[in-house]
Parts: C-alpha cells; sequence; structure tokens
C-alpha cells in the first residue's frame, strides 16, 4: 500500500495471493478457448466493455467512499462473468470487435456494480454482483434480445474436454483457498438429486441447438452435467462476501440454493428458463439471507426485497411463456443464436 501527495489517497495495489487473481486466469482461459474451439458467441468487444464499465466504476466509487485508489479484482471478474455468460442475439462466433447489442453488457455492467455499491446492509453487499446484474437484464430485457450462454458448449470431444479439464482444476485451486469445496459439493448432491426425480417425473425443456425436446436420462445429463451449471457453482457462488462464515452454514447455503433453484426449474420448458432458475435461485437465497440482517436502513431493505421479487417473480413467469418456446426452436424472434 503507497500513498500519493498531496491528497494522500491511499493506493492498493493487487496481491498474488488474492484468489480473485485466480478465478480471473480460470475465466481469462474458458474465454480463449470459446473464442477459438468452443464458438462462443460474443465478441471480444463486447468482453472488454463490459471489463471496461465495471472496472470504472468500482474505481470511482471506492474512491469516492473509502478514499482508496484501488486495484478493482472484484470489478474485473464481474465484468469478466458478465462477459461470459450474457449473449445478444445476432452476434455470431468470429464477431470478434462486433459491438453489436454492447448497450445491454454495459447495462449489466451498471446494474452490477449497483448491486455491489448501493445495496449495502451493514456495509456489505448482499448479491454476487454479476449475478444480479445478469439476471436484471435477462428478465428486463428478455429472450429476443438476450440469452445466457448455452448450457452445453458442443460435442463431447477435445473443446469441451479441454474446457472441462480448465473448471475443474480451477475450482481445486479457487475452492480450496476460499474455503467452499463443501457448499458446492452441497449444492451439486441435492441439486442433482432433485433433477433426478424431475426426469423420473417426465420433464422436459427444449434448446435452440438441440433437436426436439430433451427428456428422461438426457434431461439429467444435459442439466446435472453442464460446464456451465459448474462455472454457476464453482465460480459464482463461491463468492465470500455474500456466503455465509462458517463451513456448516456454508453447507447449509448451498443445499438452500439447490433447492430453490431447482424449485424455479420444475416448471421451466426452455433452456432460457432452466438457465435463469440457476441464476435466479441464487439471487432470491441471497435476498432470503440479508432478510435476517436487523441493521437495514429502509432504502437498502426496499432494493434488497425488489431485486429477489423481480429474479422469483420473473423467472415464475418464464414457464407459461409461449412465445419463449417457439424462440428456442428457432420459429420466431431475433434468435440468430
Amino acid at each position: 500500500m503507497t500513498t500519493l501527495a498531496p491528497r494522500r489517497i491511499r493506493v492498493v495495489l493487487p496481491s498474488r495471493r488474492d484468489p480473485r487473481l485466480k478465478l480471473s486466469a480460470v475465466i481469462v482461459t474458458l474465454q480463449v478457448l470459446g473464442q477459438t474451439v468452443l464458438d462462443f458467441k460474443v465478441s471480444i468487444a463486447q468482453i472488454l466493455v463490459s471489463i471496461g464499465v465495471c472496472a470504472a466504476i468500482d474505481i470511482v466509487l471506492t474512491l469516492r467512499r473509502d478514499g482508496v485508489l484501488a486495484w478493482p479484482a472484484s470489478a474485473l471478474l464481474t465484468g469478466n462473468s458478465i462477459g461470459f455468460i450474457l449473449r445478444a442475439s445476432g452476434t455470431q462466433h468470429g464477431d470478434w470487435w462486433s459491438l453489436h447489442g454492447v448497450h445491454f453488457f454495459v447495462l449489466a455492467a451498471v446494474a452490477a456494480m449497483a448491486s455491489k455499491h448501493l445495496v449495502r446492509p451493514a456495509g456489505r453487499h448482499v448479491f454476487n454482483p454479476s449475478n444480479a446484474g445478469l439476471v436484471l437484464v435477462l428478465l428486463v430485457i428478455g429472450p429476443v434480445h438476450v440469452f445466457p450462454q448455452y448450457l452445453w458448449w458442443g460435442p463431447v470431444g477435445v473443446p469441451l474436454g479441454l474446457a472441462l479439464a480448465v473448471i475443474a482444476l480451477g475450482a481445486a485451486f479457487v475452492l480450496r483457498q476460499v474455503r467452499m469445496m463443501q457448499m458446492a459439493l452441497a449444492f451439486l448432491a441435492t441439486f442433482a438429486a432433485l433433477i433426478a426425480v424431475f426426469a423420473l417425473a417426465g420433464r422436459s425443456f427444449v434448446a435452440i441447438w438441440h433437436d426436439g425436446a430433451i427428456s428422461g436420462f438426457d434431461y439429467w445429463v444435459y442439466i446435472c452435467t453442464s460446464p456451465e451449471l459448474f462455472v454457476f457453482v464453482f465460480f459464482m457462488m463461491s463468492d465470500p462476501q455474500t456466503s455465509p462464515r462458517s463451513t456448516s452454514r456454508r453447507m447449509a447455503y448451498g443445499a438452500a440454493t439447490a433447492v430453490v433453484a431447482a424449485a424455479l426449474l420444475l416448471p421451466q420448458t426452455t433452456e432460457f428458463g432452466v438457465k435463469l432458475a440457476l441464476l435466479s435461485g441464487l439471487t432470491v437465497v441471497c435476498g432470503a439471507m440479508a432478510v435476517r440482517r436487523l441493521e437495514w436502513r429502509r432504502a437498502s431493505a426496499a432494493a434488497v426485497a425488489v431485486v429477489a421479487a423481480i429474479a422469483l417473480v420473473g423467472t415464475v413467469a418464464l414457464a407459461g411463456d409461449e412465445s419463449l418456446t417457439l424462440i428456442e426452436r428457432g420459429l420466431t424472434g431475433r434468435n440468430a443464436q
């Protein structure tokens, strides 16, 4: 830590021990695989804009609030996560410098940073920033214009194997340092059991990358072994700032999030709905955890309630949206997805 004269602004530089640097390295590696061999439909420009907006907002607000010029490690990770998951309909793989739909990425970045800096009961943010920003944009803007990265990244082969290896190794390094492995396993075990019950009960969903409805054993496989699910559990839920402190409570948090996500997923018949159920499940649980805090200001309490309500009500409403089914089947909408 150093000091700049004459205003004596503290400067906080990145630390090699910061687990967020390891996590950023994992996401960047997956981004590179996505741009080269996994055919991700997102441009480098869209990713950089997401990162830049998050970093700029975080630097300015942290300097104003705390008088510290800090390396925006968390904001860089938030912007990278938004660029990793959010897609603008019509963007094709190989449009590396396209700014098509970039305003949606900016909106997600602004919403993420607002959830971090403005919704702070007891001086601590409630929601994982990228999670909150993604849920709000995906639900408010809607599937005609935006969609989340597909659950399944392509056929089984070397590219997908490389991505899964990066995820597994990254999880081992990151989760061990932040003591979140038990939380992740609690989520995965609970969620996999519930999705197995849904599959046996005959549930199905449609996705634009799959011919016909996905049901039976494939329903369980495509959801529970999805690389997107692993990224969500290992690298989004594992935010130490928005999860409980003790191991036992973290395991309960993981299981509870699995139950809420599965409950939101149960009525969904489209991949868009399935993915939003995962993301919104985390938003709802984080909001519910915050309800127990007594040190709220009214504005913070109202903001938490509004974000959680949008996630819950908006995701439930997706189950009855027939136009969404048509989009997933490639029959209507701007889904050149």
